[in-house]
């Protein structure tokens, strides 16, 4: 992990606090709200923090799986930020599939769309690149934490319903 993505962490853990405190103050902080704060605060601290000052040589990059060849020419960092890409939108996909009640369609579209936001602000106001990597890496992300939430409730609900066996007093069936 390199020190830019370590200090948007800890910029992500800040912007949490600073968010979180005044629902804890001024009403009652539900499960759901802290959530959607904390996830709010990681996402706009890893994609836009720390502010780049001097714009990148590339603006934009088309080229799909582009992250490949980088992977192969740059070594491990490139195979890590797409993973890390993927894992940021984990946790919006479990929270359209658990809450939402969206199809995987529904989320992976809306995860697009969220992502498309993020790349074209970061192209916009954060001097970064606008990659179509990211947009595939985050709703991959976004399709797989819907399906992590899918098993998660299937477990749930078979646990729920599973049969407990019966027990006498002596602890013979």
């Amino acid at each position: 992990m390199t020190n830019a993505q370590l200090a948007s962490i800890q910029w992500g853990a800040f912007l949490s606090v600073v968010f979180l405190a005044p629902q804890l103050l001024f009403r009652r902080l539900t499960f759901r709200g802290a959530t959607v704060t904390v996830y709010a605060s990681m996402l706009f601290s890893a994609t836009f923090l720390p502010m780049q000052t001097v714009a990148p040589r590339q603006s934009v990059q088309l080229v799909p799986f582009q992250w490949v060849a980088d992977t192969i020419r740059d070594g491990q960092i490139a195979f890590d930020q797409m993973t890390l890409n993927v894992l940021l939108f984990v946790p919006l996909g479990a929270m359209l599939m658990a809450w939402g009640r969206r199809s995987i369609g529904q989320t992976a579209l809306i995860g697009y769309g969220v992502s498309l936001v993020v790349e074209g602000s970061q192209l916009l106001w954060a001097n970064r690149i606008f990659d179509v990597d990211d947009l595939i890496s985050n709703t991959t992300g976004t399709a797989l934490g819907w399906l992590g939430a899918l098993a998660v409730v299937k477990v749930h609900a078979r646990a729920k319903v599973a049969p407990q066996p019966r027990r006498t007093l002596a602890g013979v069936r």
